[in-house]
């Protein structure tokens, strides 16, 4: 969860928008906040964003990348072994992973 007194968080963007997307993907990435924070947080956070109007994403491929973390995000189980059909479903390291990926795609644009 975002906790803006938290110091980690002192340099997330105060303004609502994609920069807040971007920055939880490469905090986590690098380790320095905790995966948890953005799969209770990043859902919840791009449709707040939405809701504020068409997300301004800064390319096609930036946009392609954040859906593929909210793609993970769909289909993220805290315990994938308690759900039909387990390969199906997306742990805290898998969802971790993909933002991985994701991150260094962002980094390089």
């Amino acid at each position: 969860m975002i906790n803006r007194s938290d110091p980690r968080y002192a340099t997330f963007p105060p303004e609502t928008g994609v920069a807040q997307l971007r920055w939880l993907i490469l905090n986590v990435a690098d380790g320095k906040v905790p995966a948890a924070d953005l799969i209770q947080s990043f859902r919840s956070l791009h449709e707040t964003i939405e809701r504020s109007g068409r997300p301004a994403y800064a390319s096609k491929a930036e946009a392609r990348l954040i859906w593929d973390v909210l793609w993970a995000l769909e289909f993220y189980s805290p315990d994938p072994a308690r759900e039909d059909n387990p390969e199906e479903w997306n742990s805290e390291a898998d969802v971790l992973k993909e933002v991985k990926r994701v991150a260094g795609h962002l980094k390089q644009a």
